[in-house]
């Protein structure tokens, strides 16, 4: 397995690392960290001058991270000139990475808001695998996987992706799925889900749990704010369903600034 960390260099980036040397470690996975930069100038000396500037800090930073991470995991980095988003994806998507691990938060003021808008539109955008790592958050701390799902857009193989994805943790699954009003339909759906589960992956232990809220997007948000021992797990088949999502401010809050990590799934 090939994991992508993204870094800024700050504090919660360095826990995003931590959460993915930690992760690493189980799976046998290599980690690769990179840093963006987009410079701004005037002339072409400068760009160069600057880029080069830029570029020399970053290695000499980068270095002393992997010489302290680097005899747990085997770990390297990368370094590239332009957008966060776009590098993540052009380095994710053109060298086979398995898994994108980030911080939600960075430096402070305006850098936060835009760090922050980074990983919304990795999770939005992704067509891997993201985990979100809130500051504070560890991955030792995690002791349940709370597994939301819609019941329209969840098919075989993403349930797939997620067992393989975190079988190693030897953690219990709950299951949850959030209705505005009573819906016998959805609840024969919910059934046949928890019978799937429990024949494919005998081995993994799963409960369930449907709940009834008027606003359902809202209802998640409450299930999970006392859940500081959880990993929230979201599946996305397309686009549409975190189109949703992004929609409201306080799912927004939930995504990207949420205290508990969040991997995403399509």
């Amino acid at each position: 397995m090939k994991i992508l960390v993204p870094t800024d260099l700050s504090d919660n980036a360095d826990q995003a690392l931590n959460f993915a040397v930690s992760y690493a470690q189980q799976q046998c996975a290599t980690i690769t960290l990179i840093f963006s930069y987009f410079a701004v100038y005037d002339f072409a000396a400068e760009a160069v001058r600057m880029a080069q500037t830029i570029e020399n800090n970053a290695k000499a930073e980068l270095n002393k991270i992997i010489s302290k991470v680097g005899r747990d995991v085997e770990i390297d980095f990368k370094i590239i000139q332009g957008t966060v988003a776009n590098a993540i994806f052009s380095t994710a998507n053109n060298d086979d990475y398995d898994l994108i691990i980030m911080g939600t938060q960075g430096a402070s003021g305006i850098k936060k808001n835009l760090i922050g808008s980074n990983t919304a539109k990795v999770i939005k955008e992704s067509s891997i695998p993201v985990i979100a790592v809130p500051f504070g958050s560890s991955f030792e701390s995690i002791e349940k996987i709370k597994v939301a799902v819609d019941l329209q857009h969840d098919k075989e193989g993403i349930f797939r992706k997620l067992i393989k994805l975190t079988e190693t943790w030897n953690l219990p699954y709950e299951i949850i799925h959030i209705e505005n009003k009573p819906n016998f339909s959805k609840k024969i759906i919910f059934k046949g889900l928890e019978s799937y589960l429990n024949e494919n992956f005998p081995d993994c232990d799963f409960s369930f749990e449907m709940l009834q809220e008027i606003n359902t997007d809202k209802g998640l948000e409450n299930y999970v704010k006392n859940k500081s021992d959880s990993l929230l797990v979201m599946f996305s088949k397309d686009r549409g369903f975190l189109d949703f999502i992004f929609k409201h401010s306080h799912s927004v809050k939930m995504v990207y600034h949420t205290h508990i990590p969040l991997l995403v799934i399509k």
